[in-house]
């Protein structure tokens, strides 16, 4: 039986697209949804699961985040880590499916003492090969990553560490200095149950 008469066309992001009015944002398009979760986060079953997704299964589809770093932001990413995606609930865990980084050089490049720029989730680390995206000399020149992230375990514990953490962009040691172009960041990532 083939499927793709269930949903309209894929967004940039392959989050599939109801065909239905009123349907949830990521929804499997098929009619009213089954058990949709309540914005307390708990669906209509009592299982509970993040807000996005339905019943106690992960959510349906690739998510996709935009977001801009400022210079300010850059330069700061070993003290102050940038939250990427909100931690999701309890029994589920963020997992990152691939980055792309685009710099837009200032009138000052970045130059790099060390250590990776990563992004995490709890414990479980995904640190960049290199940091070169981010050394990119003054405008108009612009730098693009495009990269899939190698796996990442949490720290064996019970929850995992991993469970219901945010998905947080820092670097590993040692900030960026003297740069101040920006950054866009998108990231692909799915949320998984952790039992």
């Amino acid at each position: 039986m083939k499927l793709s008469f269930l949903f309209t066309r894929n967004t940039r992001t392959e989050k599939h697209v109801p065909r239905f009015p009123g349907a949830l944002p990521n929804s499997p398009g098929i009619g009213a949804p089954v058990n949709p979760v309540l914005a307390s986060g708990v669906d209509a079953s009592g299982q509970a699961g993040p807000v996005f997704a339905q019943g106690a299964q992960g959510a349906f589809g690739l998510q996709a985040v935009d977001l801009v770093l400022t210079s300010a932001q850059l330069l700061a990413l070993l003290g102050t880590p940038i939250t990427v995606v909100p931690a999701p609930a309890a029994g589920f865990r963020i997992v990152l499916m691939g980055v792309k980084i685009i710099l837009f050089g200032g009138s000052v490049a970045y130059t790099d003492a060390g250590g990776a720029v990563q992004f995490a989730v709890g414990t479980a680390v995904y640190p960049l090969a290199s940091n070169a995206v981010f050394l990119v000399t003054v405008s108009p020149n612009r730098a693009v990553l495009h990269t899939t992230p190698v796996g990442a375990a949490s720290t064996g514990a019970n929850p995992p560490t991993d469970d219901g953490a945010a998905l947080t962009i820092g670097k590993i040691t040692n900030n960026l200095a003297a740069g101040n172009g920006t950054a866009k960041v998108t990231v692909y990532y799915v949320i998984e149950p952790t039992t």
